[in-house]
């Protein structure tokens, strides 16, 4: 614990204190499509009114439900849940960095120049392999640009669906909930609240 260093404005860190803010920065333009999707796909004024209940996990769980369920060809659905599955894995990673310290370092000796290694020791796991996380220069960038990649195709995969749907093309939504729907509800939520009690 002794080499932890505390340091203000140190310049080391500004290449970091970047690529932080991109990752949230970015990741928030899929976040906002999740929300462009759920209201568009689902149609159902009781689903649309519990929008600002449910995290971005379970909306996109449920948002790829939709996608399954109003598909308008196969094309569209793979890459559609393609997509958001990926979406997920970033969805990992933004909380990763939005939610525990953060530690500037080096992976090399002696520790000059910029720091390439962004070390975060997951406080919220309950399990010893979760306690610690790093996240490289290269890994950070490249997530910082997949981000941008992502939320672009999401939009044109939504326009695409909303164009089809404005010409008849797509299933019609069911207009009330099913008791399964509740139900499935209910149970994804409260796993979702486990898991982040229990640091998964």
């Amino acid at each position: 614990m002794s080499r932890f260093k505390h340091a203000i404005n140190s310049p080391h860190t500004q290449q970091w204190i970047e690529r932080v803010g991109k990752l949230i920065l970015n990741f928030s333009a899929i976040e906002l499509e999740s929300i462009h999707w759920f209201v568009q796909l689902a149609e159902r004024e009781f689903e649309i009114k519990s929008i600002v209940e449910i995290p971005f996990a379970p909306r996109v769980t449920q948002v790829m439900r939709h996608v399954d369920e109003r598909k308008t060809n196969d094309r569209w659905r793979k890459q559609s849940l393609r997509r958001w599955n990926e979406a997920l894995k970033l969805a990992h990673l933004r909380n990763q960095v939005a939610h525990n310290p953060i530690i500037f370092g080096w992976s090399q000796v002696p520790e000059v120049g910029e720091p390439n290694v962004l070390g975060i020791p997951n406080v919220r796991a309950r399990r010893a392999s979760n306690a610690e996380w790093l996240l490289s220069t290269e890994h950070a960038d490249k997530s910082i640009n997949f981000m941008v990649e992502i939320a672009k195709t999401l939009a044109e995969l939504r326009i695409e669906w909303c164009a089809a749907r404005d010409q008849g093309k797509v299933p019609p939504v069911r207009a009330t909930p099913s008791l399964w729907y509740k139900f499935r509800r209910r149970i994804g939520m409260a796993m979702y609240t486990f898991k982040n009690r229990c640091g998964a």
